[in-house]
This record gives structure tokens, C-alpha cells and sequence, in this order.
């Protein structure tokens, strides 16, 4: 019952007094002439013990705050772990999309994108243009457009109007999500 009340850190200190106790007792003649002179040297040495033991109790005081410490920390960092485990990954993918020829093709160019994996949701897709080539003496005007986002594809859809001599365009894209 007396141990349970105690931290181990505790209970070995008390262990190893014990032992230093009974060695010094026990490299001492256990009777001699002049009993006094051996009282007080066990009463010192009891003494001497117990200022050391006083003199470590707010380190021991320290190192079980410590303790405590890292063992809230170690339990955070489990938790941490566990969520971490059981979280479904997040990947991105991306890819390059469109058309550059000559001579120039028609627009609007469609273009089907089916990812490696599909995602267990709709990805958030960001895209942006990659390549543009148009004719030098006219005005330049393309839209681009990702449509049809699901969890196995997208479509874009790159266009024109008007007078615009466009050979090429592309774009880049990236699908991320779970």
C-alpha cells in the first residue's frame, strides 16, 4: 500500500538510500568499546541521507513534472498519429491539355481528361494557359474553360471568335482532393 502511493523515480531513491544505508552499516563493526562514537556515526550518516534526499526533492519534483509533461505530449502525438492514419489521402494530379497546329485547326477544340485514379469526390481543378501561338496581324482572343469536374475526368474546352488566327493552345491543370 505504501508503494502505490509513490512514483517509481521515488521508490528507486528510496531503494538505493536503503542500500547505502546498509552498506556503510555493514562496513562498520556492528559492537564496539564505545557505543556512543557508533550511534553518532549511524546518526550522522542517517543525517547526511536525509539532507540528501531533502536536497533532491525538488529535482524529483522537476523530473515528475517532466514526466507528466511528456506523457501529455506522447498522447497528443498518438492522437495526432491515429487522425492521421485514418484520414483518406489527399493527392493532386495534373496534366497538359490542347491543341497546336498548322495549319490552324478549327475552334473550339474539346478535349476529354480522365485521371490515373479517380478521386472518392469531386477534385477542385485549377488550371491555367500553358501556349499560345496566333497569327501576328490580328487580334488575339481565346477562352478557356474546364467543365464537366467529376470524379474520373474533366472536359475543357479552348475556343475563338471572331478574326483571331489562332494555331495553338493549351493549358495546365491540376485535380487535387480525396
Amino acid at each position: 500500500m505504501f508503494c502505490r502511493k509513490m512514483s517509481p523515480l521515488r521508490i528507486m531513491l528510496l531503494l538505493a538510500t536503503m542500500v547505502a544505508i546498509i552498506e556503510a552499516v555493514s562496513s562498520q563493526p556492528l559492537v564496539t568499546d564505545n557505543v556512543k562514537t557508533a550511534n553518532r556515526f549511524g546518526n550522522d550518516l542517517t543525517f547526511y541521507l536525509m539532507e540528501q534526499v531533502y536536497a533532491m526533492k525538488p529535482k524529483l519534483a522537476a523530473l515528475e513534472a517532466k514526466t507528466k509533461e511528456m506523457e501529455l505530449d506522447l498522447a497528443v502525438q498518438k492522437k495526432q498519429i491515429e487522425t492521421l492514419q485514418s484520414r483518406k489521402d489527399f493527392r493532386c494530379e495534373s496534366g497538359v491539355v490542347g491543341i497546336h497546329t498548322n495549319p490552324r485547326p478549327s475552334w473550339p477544340h474539346i478535349q476529354s481528361v480522365t485521371f490515373q485514379t479517380p478521386f472518392e469526390a469531386k477534385p477542385t481543378v485549377t488550371y491555367g494557359l500553358y501556349l499560345l501561338d496566333t497569327g501576328h496581324t490580328r487580334n488575339t482572343r481565346v477562352t478557356t474553360e474546364v467543365t464537366d469536374v467529376t470524379k474520373t475526368g474533366l472536359q475543357v474546352k479552348l475556343s475563338t471568335w471572331d478574326d483571331t488566327e489562332l494555331y495553338g493552345a493549351r493549358i495546365s491543370w491540376m485535380a487535387c482532393g480525396q
